[in-house]
């Protein structure tokens, strides 16, 4: 039994135990009981043990078929609860003791947890075999389809969130357990030495970001969207109009009553904030290695019989998510937007490319100030590599609070964009280093599609059922790099392998992770005017 499995198992195992004392009347569940007060308590109390019962069933399932959803953390107790980094740094709200929060704040955080869980349940309930499907629902459910599951799963977290807010004890022990694991595994530091072998990679480190600094500042000089090169630009620009600096304010203006302070467009405003921050993208074209496309899953895709992922580079395809960090009182909204390469294939030459692999990618981000400013862009590839930042006239960096660790390479910074202009991506071949990135001031080349991040976990297979491209760890499986075998010492598990957003390590000397909610708030201080009402 692995790791994993035992850590399932033991979940499991306690949901059973949990789900037997409530329905021996136990006091073990006493603190999802009603309060004394609560209308209609005892009509609630069989409803909440077939809740407990419902998700016990459903974690098992899960376990059984191997499809947890890694994106977010589960919190130990809290079955219809899941916690990211951003809702992490919001964990003072359930602290009565030191600063009591108002009931309204505690349920945008329950809110916004449950909402977490939901859309993992989502994910997990397509991506079970269709008999564990029809075994739930003829216990559970009305049906057993996906859709039926999945709105019962909405019902009882519907009921189990309505006896927290206010529930003292219940609060105290979500507030203790309301963490995301750190992606760095401590024992592979400890018996690394890391003490003495983070000098060596440090050295390294340093060694890599010079070579980026020469070749960005040559990067100007070089001709784009020339032979053997791949320019691709979003399908449309939205109308100016649309993107004025005051139509931006309005759009970014707090919502009334979220206590996460979050912007929360709708989904028209979305789509064009998406349009009007995405880049371009001029891409080296060395093999069909370097043609972006959708993520699928297709038999035989490794040369044999087995499921396999694969890019379909028939048409150029971004997915794209919003997310949030933290900057003082002020949530920030985050554009993300993510190309797909087939592999990144070995060098000529070469006895043995260590960073070679199947699949490879790069993720490219906009945090956005409350007036729409963008204020810092930052990218990486999907396994957390070549972390690098690019502050705008808006930010002024910070300096490390240790020196030697990857703090916030940037290559250069970047000049105030125009309402017309987009960046222009120069995306090397074979390696898909980000080499470049300059103004564009009009859009050109082949129109690339959309699609949301999100449907990566659970992807369409050949047998029409559906999988995710994230195995239970958050890693995607035929991704590994031998890089892993020499900078385990680091504390990166498989390092150079493909990773499910939230699960990004970003540094191999020092600890970073790409989701963290006070990671540009530690790095840059932002310009105060564009924090105005």
């Amino acid at each position: 039994m692995t790791r994993t499995d035992l850590t399932l198992w033991l979940r499991h195992t306690r949901g059973m135990l949990l789900a037997l004392l409530v329905l021996i009347g136990g006091a073990g569940c006493s603190s999802l009981r009603p309060g004394a007060d609560a209308p209609d308590a005892a009509r609630l109390l069989p409803e909440l043990r077939e809740c407990l019962d419902w998700y016990t069933a459903l974690d098992g399932a899960t376990a059984s078929a191997k499809v947890r959803d890694a994106g977010a953390s589960r919190i130990q107790g809290f079955a219809h609860l899941r916690a990211d980094r951003f809702s992490v740094s919001w964990r003072h709200l359930l602290d009565s003791d030191a600063s009591p929060a108002s009931a309204e704040d505690q349920a945008a955080l329950l809110g916004y947890l449950a909402q977490l869980d939901l859309q993992a349940r989502k994910h997990e309930i397509a991506n079970l075999p269709a008999a564990a499907r029809l075994a739930l629902g003829q216990s559970f459910a009305s049906a057993a389809d996906s859709a039926a599951l999945l709105q019962h799963t909405q019902t009882c977290a519907a009921r189990l969130l309505a006896q927290e807010p206010g529930n003292a004890e219940r609060l105290a022990r979500l507030r203790a357990g309301l963490v995301v694991p750190d992606d760095y595994a401590t024992g592979y530091r400890v018996f690394g030495l890391y003490a003495l072998t983070r000098v060596p990679f440090a050295l390294g480190v340093e060694r890599l970001e010079a070579e980026r600094r020469r070749v960005f500042a040559s990067s100007a000089d070089l001709p784009h969207g020339d032979a053997g090169r791949l320019r691709l630009s979003p399908a449309s620009r939205p109308a100016p109009h649309l993107v004025t600096p005051q139509a931006l304010r309005a759009m970014f203006a707090r919502q009334p009553g979220d206590a996460l302070r979050r912007p929360l467009p709708t989904a028209a405003q979305l789509e064009l904030l998406f349009e009007q921050f995405a880049p371009a993208y001029d891409i080296g074209v060395r093999s069909s290695a370097d043609l972006p496309g959708a993520l699928v899953w297709r038999n035989g895709a490794r040369g044999d019989s087995a499921l396999g992922l694969e890019v379909d580079s028939s048409r150029p395809l971004v997915y794209r998510q919003i997310a949030y960090t933290r900057y003082g009182p002020h949530s920030l909204l985050q554009l993300v937007y993510t190309l797909w390469f087939p592999q990144r294939p070995a060098q000529v030459g070469s006895v043995i490319d260590l960073l070679a692999g199947n699949l490879d990618g790069l993720v490219w981000r906009v945090t956005l100030a409350p007036d729409g400013t963008p204020l810092v862009y930052d990218s990486m590839h999907p396994c957390g590599c070549s972390h690098m930042f690019f502050p705008t006239a808006a930010a002024r960096s910070r300096p490390p609070p240790v020196a030697g660790e990857e703090w916030a390479f940037s290559p250069r910074a970047l000049p105030a964009i125009g309402a017309a202009d987009r960046l222009l991506l120069r995306i090397a071949p074979d390696t898909h280093y980000l080499e470049g990135v300059q103004v564009l001031a009009a859009d050109q080349g082949t129109p690339f599609d959309w699609s949301d991040y999100d449907v990566l976990r659970s992807l369409p297979t050949p047998d029409q059922q559906s999988r995710s491209a994230f195995d239970q760890d958050g890693f995607v499986p035929g991704t590994d790099r031998a890089e892993a075998w020499l900078f385990w010492p680091m504390g990166i598990a498989r390092a150079g392998s493909m990773r499910q957003w939230g699960r990004h390590a970003t540094a191999f000397v020092g600890r970073r992770h790409f989701d963290d909610a006070r990671l540009l708030e530690q790095r840059f201080e932002f310009d105060p005017a564009h924090f105005r009402d």
